[in-house]
């Protein structure tokens, strides 16, 4: 390593931790050795969490997309208000978590699996890829990077440029949100390490989900003030004193009374509580959240019997479409999902790594095979043995975890013999 390299990575080493690096590489060969870089700075904004509105959606949407000079950063401030809310998120992480979870395998052209290639992406940094790629379909394009390499020139981690900090029409990265200039990542050497994912006008359908959101915080808002005014009755404290000292006295006493419900009083004083509102707020207000969640679980998942009623079942009938209804977004996120890993991270990983280089002809495709659970795979066993069938005992052994060390073959009983003057034991 030359003094020059020796010198940038010090540099590197003191570049602050609340700044994210755009790595340049300075040409095609050098980034092989993992030396040779210079760093650019992008600068972290603080993060700030106000009351949104209705004008704000607007807003954010209007700059985001202006022809002439879009900018995402009121936009990312708006999204990262709205995911605060629990049921949105979880019902976009549900979506998200079926297809991080579903199984998958590394084949050839001809369509054979290669075990040995899928161990490749066996490591955290695919599935934090995968997580940011499939966010894209909520949130509008993400931009990704893969740049880091240990040793064995493996990739360590996938890292998301934040959303204000990219302009996906003009395909640059910005130093500060809102800049008109920045660094081009679609072209050039940048276009190596990072890949943008999702439609450059796109802005996710968080979009059409901000205003039943904001329509339930503000019920949240609402229900909270009202449950400040009217949860606890006044206390009215009348008295014919006129004196500043007794008026002070009777204050005291009147806050204390909150927790305590005591309260002494002297002549004519007395007390009147306050009578609580004759409404049903909680009707008033759960009912409308409930409907809103109902509203957000629908355009999520397409149906909202799996998330929201479970106070009523349904039928068997019911229940079975609305799983198909979800199933039909779990699919097309699958679909989704597997033309970005084929026909951009693989091609990526190849040109990145010569660590990948085996993966060049290869594919990802979604294994359905069906993992029979445990005890029905025992009950199929003893009812193949029954039946006269042999069977593989160490793959029952490995399928199952039970340790198998032979076979007992069963004998039925014999009659006890009967021995000349005595008679066989009594059953």
């Amino acid at each position: 390593m030359s003094f020059k390299d020796k010198f940038q990575d010090k540099i590197l080493g003191w570049i602050p931790e609340d700044k994210i690096r755009i790595q340049m590489a300075k040409n095609d060969n050098s980034r092989k050795g993992g030396s040779k870089k210079s760093p650019t700075e992008i600068k972290r904004q603080p993060k700030t969490f106000e009351v949104k509105t209705l004008k704000d959606w607007k807003d954010a949407v209007a700059v985001a997309t202006d022809p002439e000079n879009s900018s995402l950063l009121f936009l990312a401030q708006l999204y990262e208000n709205l995911l605060l809310d629990a049921h949105t998120y979880n019902t976009i992480e549900t979506r998200i978590y079926r297809v991080l979870r579903s199984k998958y395998k590394i084949v050839n052209e001809s369509g054979d699996e290669n075990e040995e290639l899928k161990v490749l992406f066996e490591s955290p940094w695919f599935e934090q890829f995968m997580r940011y790629a499939l966010w894209s379909m909520f949130t509008g394009p993400k931009v990704i990077e893969l740049f880091e390499l240990d040793d064995l020139l493996e990739v360590k981690k996938a890292t998301l440029i934040p959303m204000e900090h990219t302009n996906p029409r003009k395909g640059i990265i910005l130093k500060e949100p809102g800049d008109e200039t920045g660094w081009p990542y679609k072209e050039g050497n940048l276009s190596k390490y990072y890949l943008q994912v999702g439609d450059d006008n796109s802005l996710g359908l968080l979009n059409q989900l901000t205003p039943l959101i904001l329509a339930k915080k503000l019920a949240m808002g609402s229900w909270l003030d009202y449950i400040e005014k009217y949860g606890i009755p006044g206390v009215w404290i009348t008295t014919d004193n006129m004196t500043q000292e007794r008026a002070e006295e009777l204050l005291a006493m009147g806050l204390q009374m909150i927790s305590n419900h005591v309260g002494v009083l002297r002549g004519n004083e007395k007390i009147t509580l306050g009578e609580l509102p004759k409404t049903d707020a909680h009707k008033t207000f759960s009912e409308l959240i409930s409907v809103i969640n109902s509203e957000i679980s629908k355009l999520v998942l397409g149906q909202d019997g799996t998330t929201d009623h479970k106070e009523s079942p349904g039928t068997y009938g019911s229940l079975k479409v609305l799983a198909e209804v979800a199933n039909d977004r779990h699919e097309s996120d699958k679909l989704f999902a597997q033309a970005i890993v084929n026909k951009h991270l693989i091609p990526m990983l190849i040109g990145l790594s010569s660590y990948y280089g085996g993966l060049s002809g290869h594919r990802l495709e979604w294994d359905e095979s069906y993992d029979m659970p445990n005890s029905e795979y025992i009950d199929k066993v003893v009812s193949l043995t029954q039946a006269g069938y042999t069977i593989d005992h160490e793959a029952v052994a490995q399928k199952t975890g039970i340790p198998i060390t032979g076979y007992n073959q069963t004998t039925p009983p014999t009659e006890p013999t009967k021995e000349p003057g005595k008679e066989p034991p009594s059953k």
